[in-house]
């Protein structure tokens, strides 16, 4: 916590290193999980206004990148150099907090290792050896390699590989004006089932936003909020406050005791995999005991409730007891509270839930349990908002605008799953086939641009990933855009060095947790260091030497010049309000609670047409498909807006997925249901476990491992495994293992032959904390480049592309030389057979003492 002896926060206390080490340490700590929100609280007590702290220190509004959750922060400058971060009172989602990484952003800013300098190799790709090159030498010659791929006819040839992107305008402009749709992002390793299953349910919005600062009940499924959740902060502070507020209790099923799991009142460790038969179950008690809404079912609805009931009847709690390990009588008992907590309940779900091989029917189940007890679009229930980010109705996009590619990509297009790219204008893509499918040909790759990804260390299989960007011949060039050297920059022709999201500018926003959108302003809070640049500089210049009109979509001189444009209609002095408050919400919008509800308008009805048997109201033609578009339904004789479905209710039965199953000869269940995965029922024996991944609260992928103040709190990656598992397999605290991995012993995933993936050596952590069949192991770690403590980082020190070092004790790393593995290299490349979602918590592997 902080000193008492630090100055009061009306004066502007911020935090110092100090500070940030004991967050995160605290956080690292679940017992002492609650302990971290007076972190928290204690830095949101400041003053709002820009200007200065203390004398010649100015105050810049910004937002946040070292997750993706972007919450608004406040920059203390002086003389040009940043001191400290703190969170932006005036940022709707955040609200003024801010957590351990969003405070560590100096760290990343004067990075000793940053790469600060263009960069062409010499030599065979991945020896290491570079020279510095110019700015417009590396423009000439990537322009050169484009061109003649424009050129060429084949635009698809060219294929950009983004990590998180929070810049998608730009990188849209630049490839919708070059022609290629072989854009390839991170869906599905991040959270494909979680969007499809909501999708699949209410059609408006691939992402729910549970109110939970007014709700009284929440079971969570395999979500850790408190550490590593999309909407990590924004939703910590509303849990927190629905504690002290509402005496809201909290349930967590998770396979490994997360800081989130420490901070609810109950605990349930699950087996992986079988969450959503749990949901299941505790839907058969609800209704079988006449504990639903029955009456808000059958109105919105598109399944009549007697007849989903019917369809849950086998799935008792005594089923889902053997299972997952969760007692019956415990699964009665939550159905009970859950149900009589309603309206004012909901779920929350993520990773745990989802990223399996059943993740799909996992989230459709645990979706479901909000629509039996009616507390859909509620307040204090399970909610959500069209608007994912800013509202680009208020807010177009400035012209000229390019139009879609009209090329194909096989890769990014992703077939073989039914629900992959299911619905327009969703990006839905199967990340983690690229490099398989590159290297089986199936789609011809001339240049590569990797941006903000390290996907040579980050991707399952990763060491096949690394095969592939080393072929010349399957990737003849490849350029890599980011802030520090990585495994993936090291296998790149050219570096150009990325300005962190402290010198950049973004228009950006999250899902928003009070459910009114809203927008905010990432600005340069200090000048690029070095010669680092921005996209936004790098794209327009490549355009204009590329040419062929890509150059015409790129009109603007600076980047301010566009976000003068597309600020323009924030009221008060659009992007002079923006740069003095970071972030605008509309005082006229209320939170959007039973949207479903609204009455249409007579000038939305002009012109429609109902349908008199299903009451669904018409009005217009999709112009791609032809079919009628749906604005409506008829409830009760009343024009409502009802759900943006096919069938305009919550779609219980979802006959959607079921024709985009049979499209491609596979089966999806309009229904959710319990599908075992295989490995886990015949694979599993007396050294069998299922390995499971996890973050820890101060890191992120690849943005985070390289902070210094970061890595001192969490530099190490042991094997979490049960005490009963470790007496079981004879092993002590601190002993070697060897985890060998399996492919899936699987026809429907890609390779799934059950053979031998990878091994790697590590040293095992005995808990009670992890479910008895589960080995946990952090992906955070396992660096070989990039920093000083990375397994090559040294032979790298004297990197053309580094800056000086303005860090007095860059050596100092005292945990330098500690266990630290890459689980990403023995994890297979493991798809949902309905979605492409990896299932990141699946894999069998042999645990034997080294």
């Amino acid at each position: 916590m902080p000193d008492p002896s630090s100055p009061d926060p009306a004066q502007g206390w911020t935090p110092t290193r100090r500070d940030v080490l004991r967050a995160g340490l605290v956080l690292g700590a679940a017992t002492s999980g609650l302990a971290t929100i007076d972190v928290i609280d204690r830095m949101r007590e400041r003053p709002a206004a820009t200007g200065t702290l203390a004398a010649g220190v100015r105050r810049i509004p910004s937002m946040c990148q070292m997750c993706t959750t972007a919450c608004g922060i406040i920059a203390n400058v002086r003389d040009g150099r940043l001191l400290t971060i703190e969170g932006n009172p005036e940022d709707p989602n955040s609200q003024g907090s801010v957590c351990a990484k969003g405070v560590a952003g100096p760290s990343v800013l004067y990075d000793p290792y940053r790469l600060l300098y263009p960069l062409r190799r010499v030599g065979r790709r991945g020896e290491g050896r570079w020279r510095r090159i110019t700015w417009d030498e590396a423009y000439t010659e990537i322009a050169s390699h484009l061109r003649a791929i424009r050129e060429s006819g084949r635009p698809e040839e060219f294929a950009f590989q983004q990590g998180r992107n929070r810049s998608k305008d730009v990188v849209r402009r630049f490839l919708n004006a070059f022609g290629t749709p072989s854009h390839f992002t991170h869906r599905a390793l991040c959270s494909l089932n979680r969007r499809a299953a909501i999708l699949a349910t209410i059609g408006e919005s691939d992402w729910d936003l549970g109110d939970y600062e007014h709700s009284r009940y929440i079971l969570n499924f395999g979500c850790n909020w408190a550490e590593a959740h999309q909407g990590h902060i924004p939703v910590a502070i509303r849990m927190m406050r629905a504690r002290e507020n509402n005496a809201a209790k909290i349930v967590t099923f998770d396979a490994r005791l997360s800081n989130t799991a420490a901070l609810s009142d109950e605990w349930f460790c699950i087996k992986p995999g079988t969450d959503g038969l749990v949901a299941l179950a505790m839907s058969n008690v609800i209704c079988s005991e006449g504990l639903w809404n029955k009456s808000w079912f059958d109105t919105w609805c598109n399944y009549p409730a007697d007849d989903y009931a019917e369809h849950l009847r086998p799935y008792t709690p005594e089923m889902a007891a053997q299972e997952s390990g969760i007692p019956a009588e415990v699964i009665r008992r939550l159905a009970r509270e859950f149900a009589e907590a309603a309206p004012r309940c909901t779920t929350i779900c993520n990773r745990g839930s989802h990223a399996h091989r059943n993740g799909f029917y996992n989230d459709r189940a645990i979706t479901l349990l909000n629509a039996l007890v009616g507390n859909m679009g509620q307040v204090g229930g399970w909610c959500w908002h069209p608007k994912a980010e800013w509202d680009d109705d208020q807010f177009p996009e400035p012209g000229p605008v390019p139009p879609k590619p009209t090329a194909r990509s096989v890769i990014a297009e992703a077939k073989d799953w039914p629900l992959a790219n299911a619905w327009q204008g969703r990006e839905m893509k199967v990340s983690q086939i690229v490099y398989q499918w590159i290297k089986e040909r199936r789609q011809r790759v001339s240049a590569l641009m990797t941006y903000n990804c390290d996907q040579a260390w980050a991707w399952p299989e990763a060491r096949l990933v690394r095969e592939v960007l080393t072929d010349e011949n399957l990737i003849p060039f490849h350029v890599c855009v980011d802030v520090m050297y990585s495994e993936t920059a090291h296998l790149a022709d050219i570096v150009l060095p990325w300005t962190t999201y402290l010198e950049r500018w973004d228009i950006d926003a999250r899902p928003p947790q009070g459910l009114v959108d809203y927008v905010g302003l990432r600005q340069p809070v200090v000048k690029p260091l070095g010669e680092s640049k921005d996209i936004r500089e790098i794209f327009p210049a490549l355009a204009h030497r590329i040419g062929g009109g890509m150059e015409r979509y790129f009109p603007w001189r600076t980047a301010e010049e566009y976000f003068a444009e597309y600020f323009r209609p924030v009221p008060g002095g659009g992007l002079g309000y923006m740069r003095r408050h970071g972030a605008w919400q509309d005082p006229a919008k209320k939170p959007r609670y039973k949207p479903y509800e609204r009455r249409l308008t007579a000038a939305e009805l002009k012109g429609a047409e109902t349908d008199p048997e299903t009451g669904i109201i018409y009005k217009g033609t999709d112009p791609k498909t032809g079919r009628r578009l749906g604005i409506g339904i008829m409830i009760d004789g009343v024009p409502r807006h009802g759900f943006e479905t096919p069938s305009r209710k919550v779609e219980v039965r979802s006959e959607f997925v079921a024709d985009k199953g049979r499209a491609v000869d596979r089966t999806v269940d309009p229904l959710p249901v319990y599908d075992p995965i295989p490995s886990h029922r015949a694979g599993l024996g007396d050294d069998r476990l299922i390995m499971i991944s996890f973050k820890w609260n101060v890191h992120n992928a690849h943005r985070t491992g390289q902070s210094k103040w970061l890595q001192e709190i969490v530099h190490t990656n042991p094997a979490w495994i049960n005490r009963a598992t470790a007496e079981r397999l004879g092993l002590a605290e601190g002993d070697w293992i060897e985890v060998t991995s399996f492919r899936p012993n699987d026809p429907m995933v890609p390779n799934g032959d059950g053979s031998v993936l990878g091994s790697l050596r590590t040293r095992v952590h005995i808990t009670e904390g992890v479910h008895p069949s589960v080995i946990a192991i952090s992906h955070n770690f396992g660096r070989q480049y990039g920093g000083p403590i990375a397994t090559n980082g040294r032979d790298q020190a004297r990197n053309p592309g580094y800056g000086q070092s303005a860090d007095g004790d860059a050596e100092n790393c005292w945990w330098a030389g500690t266990l630290s593995v890459p689980q990403n290299d023995i994890m297979p490349i493991y798809p949902d057979p309905v979605s492409g979602q990896q299932a990141y918590h699946d894999t069998v592997v042999r645990v034997r003492k080294a």
